[in-house]
């Protein structure tokens, strides 16, 4: 992917608002040139295709996600209350924007090579788990076997609890959702 320039970017992205109901990402070029009103030949001028585009769609998520993670990851407290509030932004996070919860999944099954969206996941949500992880295990308020799996394990149950509460419920109640499951993930991590 080209860099875009930032008139171009702007009309992708508030064009993702008008895709179809439920079709998430899942739209043809000719569907994003259509309703963003751009000519089909300039997106192919900056996109190989169309996991080229959707990587486009969640790595901007993904950037936007990134401020508010990194701000949890920085508040006051103890590991474990910072690692609660690292939760509840990721929560707050794919409530803000559910396509990025439903869709992740799937783009980067389907897609080719999505290097550089792994890249920007870790960068963006990861990389501050971890690193609250280890101040936690370091100063023995959290016991951990492995960060990097414990990382991953507990993005995972976000993730899941996050994608079951769209799609049964339609939105995420942030406050709600994250006191039922932040205490379970957090409570289980602390040292005894």
């Amino acid at each position: 992917m080209k860099i875009l320039p930032e008139d171009l970017a702007m009309k992708l992205l508030d064009a993702s608002h008008e895709f179809p109901e439920g079709s998430g990402f899942d739209v043809s070029i000719e569907e994003v040139a259509r309703i963003a009103d751009i000519p089909r030949a300039t997106l192919y001028y900056y996109f190989s295709g169309k996991d080229d585009l959707v990587e486009f769609y969640l790595n901007d998520l993904m950037d936007r996600t990134r401020a508010a993670i990194q701000k949890a990851a920085a508040s006051e407290g103890t590991s474990a209350d910072r690692l609660a509030q690292v939760m509840t932004a990721v929560i707050g996070s794919f409530a803000e924007y559910p396509k990025m919860c439903l869709e992740l999944p799937s783009a980067i099954k389907s897609g080719q090579d999505h290097v550089a969206l792994m890249a920007n996941m870790d960068r963006s949500v990861m990389t501050p788990f971890r690193e609250v992880l280890i101040e936690g295990k370091a100063a023995g308020e959290l016991t951990l076997i492995d960060v990097e799996v414990a990382a991953d394990a507990i993005m995972g149950a976000l993730h899941m609890v996050s994608m079951k509460t769209l799609i049964t419920e339609g939105a995420i109640d942030v406050e709600e959702l994250a006191g039922a499951v932040v205490p379970q993930l957090v409570n289980g991590l602390l040292s005894r």
